[in-house]
Order: structure tokens, then sequence, then C-alpha cells
């Protein structure tokens, strides 16, 4: 009888940790921006008046924490697959509804696009390489994915003039 030896807990690397730690920065001016918009009653930023916008954000919500617990908790597991799978499909989810929504340049793509194309590009590839038991390359899709989907293009989400940014900085008044 050949027993699985105990999934591990791998020290982060830097890029893991800069992942997790904007990651979490995300989360939480996403979630602060949010309670801002419910509990002091602030208007309604105009671009968060399409449901297109709302169920991408929800799916960026839900796929935030997925993709920091995946990074944190033990790989290999029953458990790491199958929220894997469940974060890629939100993860394609959120690319395909980002190409709806056309706040910074009506009627066009925007260059934060490029981060939807990407997604759309490496989710299937992640998969592909986990299934292939090729680690090293799987985990470096999922960091590019949590660094440049979720983290990066989330961040620009709070620029002044964007509508988690006006809610975030609705903060301080």
């Amino acid at each position: 009888m050949v027993l699985n030896p105990p999934p591990s807990l791998d020290r982060p690397s830097p890029v893991q940790t800069v992942a997790l730690l904007g990651g979490v920065i995300v989360f939480l001016l996403a979630t602060a921006g949010l309670s801002n918009l419910v509990l002091a009653h602030r208007p309604m930023p105009d671009a968060l008046r399409s449901g297109v916008v709302w169920a991408h954000l929800g799916s960026v919500m839900l796929a935030l924490p997925i993709g920091i617990s995946q990074l944190l908790l033990p790989k290999g597991t029953v458990r790491h697959r199958t929220l894997g799978y469940i974060w890629v499909g939100l993860m394609i989810f959120t690319a395909l509804v980002s190409f709806a929504i056309h706040t910074i340049n009506p009627g066009g793509l925007s260059p934060i696009h490029l981060f939807s194309v990407l997604t759309l590009i490496m989710a299937p590839n992640l998969v592909w390489q986990a299934r292939r038991h090729n680690v090293a390359r799987h985990r470096r899709a999922v960091l590019g994915l949590m660094l440049g989907a979720l983290a990066i293009a989330g961040l620009f989400t709070f620029l002044p003039g964007r509508a988690l940014g006006q809610l975030v900085f609705g903060l301080f008044r």
C-alpha cells in the first residue's frame, strides 16, 4: 500500500507574498468601498448602475478570497482541486463579463481589457499544467493571474474617478 505524503504548507515566495498582499488589499478596499455605499448611503456611481458591472464585481469578490486561500492552504488536496476549478470558473466568467463593460472607453475596449485576454489564456493553461503535474508552471500561471488579473487590475479600479475609487475615497469625507 502506497500512502500519499501529507500536503505541504510551502513558505510563500516573494512573488507569492506580493500576490497575497495585493489580493488582500484589493479585497479589503472593495469591501470598504461597497460598505461605504450601503452603510453611509453614498450616492451610487453611474458605473455601478449596470448589472454587468455587478456581475463582474461579484465574481471578483468571490474569486479574491478563494485565490488567497488557495495560495495559503495545503496543495494537492481534494479541497485545493475543487476550489481551484471554482476559482478558474470565476476568473473566466469575470474576464468574459468584462468585455461588456466600457466605462473607460465608451463603445470600445480599453487597455485594462488586456488583463481579460491574459485571463482567458492563462486560466485553461494553469488547469492543463496542474493536470500534467507540472507544479512549477501551474504555480507561475496562478501567481500571474493573482498578480495581474486580480491585484494589479483590481488596484486600477480604485483610481480617483473610477466607481470603486469614488466609494473608497468617499470614506474620508
